[in-house]
């Protein structure tokens, strides 16, 4: 991740929704950045270090490249972490907390799902409907 003003002021927006409403809800906010701010449109970044999240195990994503909303935070922190103007900030603490949080959510759901008798994960499912 690369940044070429370093005193300009970033906003980082991590939409959480499905992906269909996703998608709808940032071409919205795109086309309304065109008239507030007369850019031909909001800056977008991949992250590098993104890895499947352990949400991905509970919940299916439509693909392995894609995430929740919580990795995707733990990756964007965990990235910028990482660059000079950002490390002083000990953001990997916090990338930590959000992967505890998640581990906790997981085992937690986890748990509510097997107590009621339904598979855990994806290949238990796909074999259940087998």
């Amino acid at each position: 991740m690369k940044f070429l003003h370093a005193q300009k002021t970033m906003n980082f927006v991590l939409i959480d929704g499905t992906w269909n409403n996703s998608t709808a809800l940032f071409n919205r906010l795109r086309d309304h950045s065109k008239v507030v701010w007369g850019e031909d449109g909001i800056s977008c970044i991949s992250l590098d270090s993104l890895e499947a999240s352990s949400m991905h195990k509970l919940r299916p994503q439509p693909s392995w490249d894609r995430t929740c909303t919580a990795a995707a935070a733990s990756g964007l922190l965990s990235e910028l972490h990482l660059c000079p103007n950002f490390g002083i900030h000990n953001l990997d603490k916090q990338v930590k907390a959000v992967e505890s949080s998640m581990d906790v959510l997981v085992k937690a759901l986890t748990g509510r799902i097997k107590r009621m008798g339904r598979p855990s994960n994806r290949e238990d499912r796909r074999e259940k409907l087998c």
